[in-house]
């Protein structure tokens, strides 16, 4: 699998197929000619989790990123609870998400949410998470923003240590073997700045990019963090999710 072409997929889908092609016009009308269908879903995640439109629309293009993690990790990824949200909002459109998997990802991305809490089970949700939090940073050459990776889908008291430590990750300590997609993006010069536009999501999502510190500090004001604990979840603290790739991820292919 072609990183590279598998995110431009990914980043590129704009939701187009969730609207009803009689609502199509009405959608256009609403939120413009540029990606509507994307605004339109960002909307609806707001009204109903609570949060404003441009936090919607940043979770949005973290998913995507979360997505293209789940199909080259060759481990089961696992989403903060933000994160989570979108996806299940996505899931909820079973024919449009079927879609996304067939001609977008190309491949199935199943979701495996938490029957019942089993602290065994939590635990290992708990390391696919923090392994998901040093995947995105070996692929993206960026830190994850804080107000929609910091909440995990897990009890925090279980959690083994803050998955916000390992600031800095080699990549070769992640596994996999090839390159990281943000090496795909790089100038002439060798050099990845100017290149973090190329990872955010549809309809400017970009996703926070650097400029959200894991470091500590204020989360961003945009009134996703506070919020973003209400609305759909998997139904209680102890819930938990992971995805696979029909079995436990795609494993990482080619550049």
């Amino acid at each position: 699998m072609k990183k590279k072409e598998l995110w431009l997929r990914i980043r590129e889908y704009g939701f187009d197929n969730l609207v009803p092609p009689h609502l199509t016009d009405h959608v256009v009308a609403l939120f413009g000619q540029h990606d509507a269908s994307t605004y339109a879903f960002a909307a609806k995640l707001a009204r109903k989790l609570g949060w404003t439109n441009s936090f919607a629309i940043r979770a949005i293009g973290e998913y995507k990123k979360f997505v293209f993690l789940g199909l080259t990790a060759d481990f089961r990824v696992t989403p903060s609870k933000q994160v989570d949200q979108v996806w299940h909002e996505h899931l909820l459109f079973t024919k449009a998400y079927r879609e996304f998997c067939d001609h977008v990802l190309r491949h199935d991305f199943d979701h495996h949410p938490e029957l019942v809490p089993v602290d065994a089970q939590t635990e290992e949700f708990s390391a696919q998470y923090e392994a998901t939090i040093r995947r995105y940073v070996a692929e993206f050459n960026v830190l994850p923003p804080r107000d929609i990776w910091g909440t995990p889908k897990f009890p925090l008291e279980v959690k083994r240590r803050d998955p916000r430590e390992p600031r800095r990750v080699e990549y070769s300590s992640v596994g996999g073997g090839d390159s990281p997609l943000y090496a795909s993006f790089a100038g002439s010069d060798g050099s990845h700045s100017g290149s973090f536009s190329e990872f955010g999501g549809g309809g400017g999502a970009s996703g926070g990019g650097g400029g959200d510190s894991w470091g500590g500090g204020s989360d961003s004001s945009d009134g996703g963090s506070s919020s973003g604990d209400s609305g759909s979840s998997d139904g209680g603290g102890g819930s938990s999710c992971s995805s696979s790739c029909g079995g436990g991820g795609c494993g990482g292919g080619g550049d």
